[in-house]
This record gives structure tokens, C-alpha cells and sequence, in this order.
């Protein structure tokens, strides 16, 4: 399969990108020190771990005759983000890369430090080690990231734990790695953080690197539903930590939405079919979500499945279980592999199948994550489980000769790994929550020309993407027995066929593809950001007051909510401030001045909070307007209403369907507010309450307007710039000044565009939000601010 953008991402890097920077938790490698003994310890020999190696390949760096105080032992660790700057560097589509990461050890002294960087500089001149002391770790490591985050993410409450010295840790190591990252930065490079051990870096990194500096984020992990994250105390400092990248990669949509409207439900963050938008100060950051599924390289299993080692290996295997079926299981040892689930129903299968017995091998590869003496009780308690469960299945159904459970409860090496792949006739994962599971990509690899059956828990990400597989639910034992049967009674063309479809998938998208896609779009979410970052300017409010002062016509004409007063949860808090009030009242004194309130707002609040002000008034998007020093409303122009009983109807279905929404009814308009609803929830409501208007705009001339966390209707033709088209001739002003905040005051905007004598300005935090107007302002206290000043002159 052809990978489509390659040839445009390698002139994107070689030309503009220069190296790629990586920040993960751990480097893809590990350090040990060790005694010189044991430097050459030797392997079990059981049946299946004495034919080959186990582990990864070492190398002693410090010898005794350098009198070093300690033994370094260095070993590489497989890792897919690896492969991918692998093989974008050899095809000359990256210039370089470095990987930031803590490389598995504790540090005692400074000397000790010096030592263990030379020696990994010497292993690989890609690696910069961040070094962590033991109590860091401790709190760090093996508290927030393993008791709090893993735990949570992975859907396992009952072993959350939270504690404030962890949350501490975790700020300090990240702000270890930002501190190490912002020195070796350089312009042109391009920043990849991963996973939740990291998810504070990129706000970090966002104060102290350029503004332009491309931070791409990838979560490993799923995840979890909004009613989950936020238990998490500091789940807003995350949230906005992670936020601080350009782009964030998921392995699933199903984790990019709980993601999205975690955002949006404790941020109140608008959501955006692209991403999300959130404001810092002046600046207002995007930040953009796709998913990215993450694969193997599958070309180093292919070629090692060749290797005579392996073959030798596989021939021995096949000897060894003649005439039996074969199912494979590799997992790590923790709570979400749901081992001890598995076990049950090979138990289980064996006591209603018993014409299985002897005729079918189950081989659980059971890998440790920590060394035996730094397993966490919860393991140590897991680790007896299994092997009680182990020994006591083997004692009920094997034979002298024959045991119908092979357990290896170590970590197996690559070659070994491939071999056990190519015997099996199934394998069985089925973990109870996983982001990924390359197990799954890996078996289907080695599995070609052999056509063995995938069965895949649903809630792993790979369930997403191997079409082929059979999918369990992981909780449901008769569910994955019922899938066991299925595929030992498979027909052969129906294996080669869910073989082809997994194996076809698998090749097109390797973790090469995986890691070009991803900064791909990270270059170009940059490239956007740069053509859109035209700045409105900020307004220029001394040479506003000087014109101001010159002019003996002025006209002013502001918007109310979210421009002299803030947005608020609900229309009858907006209340106007005390100094809004006694400006608005010293500008209304001046008869050089006409000042209107042109609002979406209806009659009774507009008179209710501004009436006593000798000012215009215009409420409803310009349906009714009334002057200064006039109490008589006049409507312009005269609306038709034969559709405000229907679209009533329709509102307040839509009121009673969406808690926490509410219909405000107009003279003539009628508005449908969301703000207090459920986020995700009220978005949709109000997609479906649109697609029912259009049906009513399409007998009645009407307007649909959508605003901010609110639907309005108005009769065609009637907008604020159709009432500043009047005003303009009614005053024949020498001097304008236009103020509002959101889509509706664009009319009025662009009736001023070509005014030479007109400042319009849009109240935003965003300078680069697109808009009609001439400047902007950054909030409302700004805009009560300008009118004070301007009423003193």
C-alpha cells in the first residue's frame, strides 16, 4: 500500500522542520547498575524459555579496569515511537532527532550522574537522560502516574489513590523535563511529547519557548469518560496543561470525544469539529484533536521469522506440541490484562468440553513490569492468584507428560516472541481496557501463510481498527468461550479471509506511517496558524478620545451583553455596572452626543436596567427602536409574526428535552438558550433544533442566528446594521464609535467598513478572530473604561 503525503512530509522536514524533539516518561532504553557477577546470570531452561534468549540485548559500558564505582548495564527497549524516527531518519524524511526521557534509574551523587550520561551518550548520541532520585520516583513514578493517572485512565477506580506530595512530584518532574527541553531547543524543531506522564509539559513549554513552537501531544493510553477524569482533584491543571500543545493524537475517536467534552464540560470551552479553543489573555490558543491508531513495524518480524534461530525455534515448538491446538496470550502483569478472567474460562472450557482435554494448549506469557522486589502489593497479590489458578487447572486436567496451561512468567525475548506468534492457532487478548494492544498487530504479522484466529476484547483501540478479529467483551466468560469454539471450528477459508483483512491493515499502517501522519499534521496545523495570524489591532483609544474632543457629531453605538456587561448564565443577571450607568448618563448630557444600545435583549429589560438614561434604545436585533428623549418604541420595519407560534412550539419542545435550556420570548423574536445545559448535549440540541427551523424558514421569511450557546429568530431584513444605516442618516455624525462582541454585530461592522470616520471595534479576547471591525478591545471593563474617560473630556 502506497502511503499518500510521504513524499510531501519529507520536503515539509528536510526543509523547514529540522529535528524532532521527543519527551516521554522513560527513554527506549534502561540503565541498571549491577554487580560484575551479575553481568553474566543465565537463563531458566524450562521447555520453552532455554531454547533462545530472553530479554534484550546488553552491553556492559563501565569495566573494572576503569575503576568505576559501579557496573552500567544498558538495555535497548523495543518502543513503536522509536521505530517511526527510525525509519522517518533513514529515509532522509527527518534531518535528526532527540529523545528527552528518565532512563529507568536512580542517581545518588553527582559523579554517579556524570558516569550514567556518558555511558548512555556512548550507547546513543539521541538519547538526553532527565534523572530522577529515588523519592521523585517514588512519588512520581510509582504514586501519581501508576495509583492516580494509570489507574483512573484505565477505568480502575478501585485503585485509585490520590495524594498531594504525588501531584507535587509530578509538577516538579515535568518542569524537570521543560527546563531540560527549552535548552536544547532550537528554532525549526519540532516537539512530541507522550502520554499521561507528561500532560502538564506542553503548558510549560508554551511560557518559556517561542509562541510558534510546534508542540504535538499523543496520549498512549484511552481516555476516560467525562463522569471519570473528573474525579481527578487537579483535573483542570491537566486539562489545560495538555491543552497547551498544537495538536493532540488519540488511538481512537472514542477517546477523543471523552476527551473533548471533559474539555468542554470543566473548561467551558467551545467546541470545534476540528478542536478546541482556549483563551489566555490576549492570545486565544488553538489546539487540534484527531486520531491517530498507532501500528507495529511490521517488516523487522517478516524478516526475523526467517532468521534460522527463529525457524529452529518454531520446528522445536511444533515437535513439542504435535497434534494439539495452540492458543497464545501474552500480557503484562496488572489488574486491566484480566488474566485471572481467562484462566476461568480455560478452566471452564475444559469442564463442559472435555474432548478438548489433551488435544489444546493454552500459553499465557505472563510479563513483569517492575523487578520482583518492587512489585506493588496489588501485583504481588495477582502474581499468587495466577499461579495458584495456574497449578491448580494443571493439576485438575494435565497428564505426566502434558500440561494443558505452559505458563512463563518472565520477559520473553524477541525471537521467542516470534515463534510462539507463528505456532499458535489462536490468540486470546482480552484486556479489560487498553489503548491500543500491538500484541494484537504483531500476531496477525507472524501469523501469514497460517491464517490463525485474533480474538480482541472491545475495549482496546486495536478492536477499532483489525476488521478480522472476533470481538468479546472481556467481562463475559461465556462470551470468550463461545469466540474459543468459533475459531477452533473456524473453516479455513473463513480464517484466510478475516486473516487477509486484519494482515492488509496491519501493513498499510505500520508505526512509520503512524509517526508520519502524525507530524504531518502537525507541521501543517502550524502552517495554518501562521497564515492565519493576522492581527486585528488592539484599539488605538487615545487617538478615539482625541477625535472624540475635535468633533461636535458623534454618534455611539454599543452592543450590551458581553460589551458593557459580561456574559453571565442567565439574561436577568446582566446587570449594568454602577460606573456604566454614570457614564452612559455623562455622554447623554452632552448634546454633541447621540447615544444608542443596540442589543438582542428585549423591551422590559433594556427599559428595566437602561430606561432613566436619556439614551436610544434599540432592542431585538433592530426589530423595535426607541430615541433619545423619546419614550415612544417604533417598529422597523413592520414584522410579520404568522411564524412565532410554530416556532414557539418547536422551542419549547426543545426547552422541555434539554435540561438547564430555557426559551426567552420577544416582541417579535423568539431565542432558545443552551449556556446551563449539558455541553455536548445542548451542541446537539441545538444542530437538531436548526435542522427543524430550516423546515419553518423555508414558509416564512426568517432568519436563524446562531450565537453564543443560543439559537435566535427574527423576521429577514431586520439586523443591527440595517438600524446603524438609519442612525447614520437620522445624525450625519462626524465622528462614530461602534462597539460589540459577537456575530450579530458584524452587521453593524460592515456598514462602517468604509466609513474613514468610524472606529468599530469587537470586544475579544483574540486579536486574530476574524472580524468587520476596524480593532478590538479585550473586555468589557475595557469598553466602561473608554466611555468613562470619553464622558470626562
Amino acid at each position: 500500500m502506497t502511503i499518500q503525503r510521504s513524499t510531501s512530509l519529507n520536503n515539509i522536514i528536510n526543509e523547514k522542520l529540522g529535528r524532532i524533539i521527543v519527551a516521554s516518561n522513560t527513554l527506549p532504553m534502561s540503565v541498571k547498575k549491577v554487580d560484575e557477577s551479575s553481568c553474566n546470570s543465565s537463563l531458566s531452561n524450562t521447555p520453552l524459555s532455554s531454547s533462545i534468549d530472553t530479554g534484550f540485548t546488553s552491553n556492559g559500558i563501565s569495566t573494572p579496569e576503569q575503576k568505576s564505582p559501579i557496573q552500567i548495564k544498558i538495555s535497548d527497549e523495543p518502543f513503536p515511537v522509536e521505530s517511526a524516527l527510525s525509519s522517518l531518519l533513514h529515509k532522509k524524511e527527518i534531518s535528526d532527532y532527540l529523545w528527552v526521557g528518565w532512563p529507568h534509574c536512580d542517581v545518588e551523587n553527582e559523579e554517579e550522574k556524570k558516569l550514567i550520561e556518558k555511558a548512555i551518550k556512548e550507547h546513543s548520541s539521541h538519547l538526553e537522560p532527565v534523572f530522577l532520585d529515588e523519592k521523585l520516583v517514588d512519588n512520581y513514578y510509582k504514586g501519581y502516574c501508576k495509583n492516580s493517572l494509570w489507574s483512573l485512565l484505565h477505568y480502575q477506580l478501585n485503585f485509585v489513590k490520590l495524594d498531594v506530595e504525588w501531584w507535587q512530584a509530578y509538577i516538579q518532574v515535568n518542569q524537570m523535563f521543560a527546563d531540560r527541553i527549552s535548552k536544547i531547543y532550537t528554532p525549526g524543531d519540532i516537539i512530541w511529547i507522550h502520554d499521561y506522564h507528561l500532560m502538564i509539559l506542553p503548558e510549560m513549554l508554551r511560557k518559556v519557548l517561542p509562541v510558534d513552537a510546534p508542540i504535538g501531544f499523543f496520549f498512549h493510553a484511552p481516555f476516560p469518560s467525562y463522569e471519570l477524569f473528573r474525579i481527578l482533584p487537579n483535573r483542570i491543571e491537566m486539562l489545560k496543561g495538555i491543552l497547551g500543545s498544537n495538536l493532540i493524537g488519540f488511538q481512537s475517536f472514542e477517546y477523543l470525544r471523552h476527551f473533548r467534552s471533559s474539555c468542554a464540560r470543566l473548561l467551558d470551552l467551545e467546541v470545534h469539529p476540528k478542536g478546541l479553543e482556549l483563551v489566555q489573555g490576549r492570545r486565544t490558543h488553538f489546539t487540534k484533536l484527531q486520531v491517530y491508531p498507532i501500528g507495529v513495524d511490521y517488516s523487522d518480524f517478516i524478516v526475523n521469522l526467517n532468521q534460522p534461530i527463529v525457524t529452529s525455534r518454531i520446528k522445536k515448538l511444533k515437535e513439542i506440541f504435535k497434534g494439539k491446538r495452540v492458543i497464545v496470550a501474552r500480557d503484562r502483569l496488572d489488574q486491566i490484562e484480566g488474566v485471572p478472567r481467562k484462566l476461568e474460562v480455560i478452566e471452564h472450557l475444559f469442564e463442559t468440553h472435555p474432548e478438548y482435554l489433551g488435544k489444546l494448549v493454552f500459553i499465557q506469557i505472563y510479563e513483569p513490569t517492575v523487578e520482583e522486589e518492587d512489585e506493588t502489593d496489588e501485583q504481588k497479590l495477582l502474581h499468587k492468584t495466577v499461579n495458584e489458578m495456574v497449578g491448580r487447572i494443571n493439576g485438575k486436567y494435565g497428564k505426566l507428560n502434558f500440561n494443558p496451561i505452559e505458563y512463563i512468567n518472565r520477559k520473553v525475548s524477541y525471537d521467542e516472541l516470534s515463534a510462539l506468534y507463528k505456532l499458535a492457532d489462536i490468540a486470546l487478548i482480552t484486556p479489560i481496557r487498553d489503548g491500543m494492544n500491538l500484541t494484537s498487530h504483531e500476531y496477525v504479522v507472524c501469523q501469514k501463510d497460517s491464517y490463525g484466529v485474533l480474538i480482541l476484547s472491545e475495549f482496546t483501540g486495536a478492536a477499532r481498527c483489525l476488521g478480522g478479529a472476533i470481538i468479546v467483551n472481556p467481562f463475559s466468560k461465556k462470551e470468550i468461550q463461545g469466540a474459543i469454539i468459533e475459531a477452533l471450528n473456524m473453516k479455513i477459508e473463513d480464517r484466510k479471509l478475516k486473516h487477509q483483512i486484519n494482515y492488509n491493515y496491519v501493513l498499510a499502517n505500520t508505526s512509520g506511517f503512524w509517526g508520519k501522519r502524525f507530524l504531518c499534521d502537525l507541521h501543517e496545523t502550524i502552517q495554518q496558524d501562521c497564515n492565519n495570524n493576522k492581527k486585528v489591532p488592539c484599539a488605538d483609544t487615545e487617538k478615539i478620545r482625541e477625535n472624540f474632543k475635535l468633533s461636535t457629531k458623534r454618534l455611539l453605538l454599543l452592543d450590551y451583553d458581553g460589551t458593557l456587561t459580561p456574559l453571565v448564565k442567565h439574561p436577568h443577571l446582566a446587570l449594568p455596572s454602577k460606573q456604566l450607568i454614570d457614564g452612559l448618563t455623562a455622554l447623554s448630557k452632552d448634546p454633541r452626543n447621540e447615544v444608542y444600545v443596540i442589543s438582542g435583549r428585549d423591551r422590559p429589560s433594556l427599559e428595566k436596567w437602561l430606561g432613566s438614561i436619556p439614551i436610544g434604545l434599540s432592542c431585538e436585533h433592530g426589530v423595535f427602536i426607541r430615541h433619545p428623549n423619546d419614550q415612544k418604541w417604533y417598529e422597523t420595519p413592520k414584522s410579520e409574526i404568522a411564524w412565532k407560534d410554530t416556532v414557539m412550539n418547536i422551542m419549547q419542545d426543545f426547552e422541555d428535552r434539554t435540561p438547564g435550556s430555557f426559551v426567552e420570548i420577544k416582541s417579535i423574536n423568539l431565542t432558545w438558550h443552551y449556556r446551563n445545559a449539558d455541553p455536548d448535549f445542548g451542541q446537539f440540541q441545538a444542530r437538531e433544533l436548526i435542522a427543524q427551523l430550516h423546515s419553518v424558514a423555508n414558509k416564512y421569511p426568517l432568519d436563524i442566528l446562531s450565537g453564543k450557546k443560543a439559537i435566535e429568530v427574527k423576521p429577514v431584513g431586520i439586523n443591527k446594521g440595517e438600524i446603524v444605516k438609519i442612525l447614520l442618516a437620522r445624525c450625519d455624525p462626524e465622528f462614530v464609535l461602534c462597539i460589540g462582541d459577537d456575530k450579530t454585530d458584524e452587521d453593524m461592522f460592515k456598514v462602517l467598513q468604509d466609513k474613514a470616520d468610524a472606529f468599530s471595534i469587537r470586544v475579544t479576547p483574540d486579536n486574530k478572530e476574524p472580524t468587520k471591525a476596524k480593532s478590538t478591545l479585550e473586555e468589557t471593563k475595557d469598553v466602561v473604561n473608554l466611555l468613562t474617560q470619553l464622558s470626562n473630556l
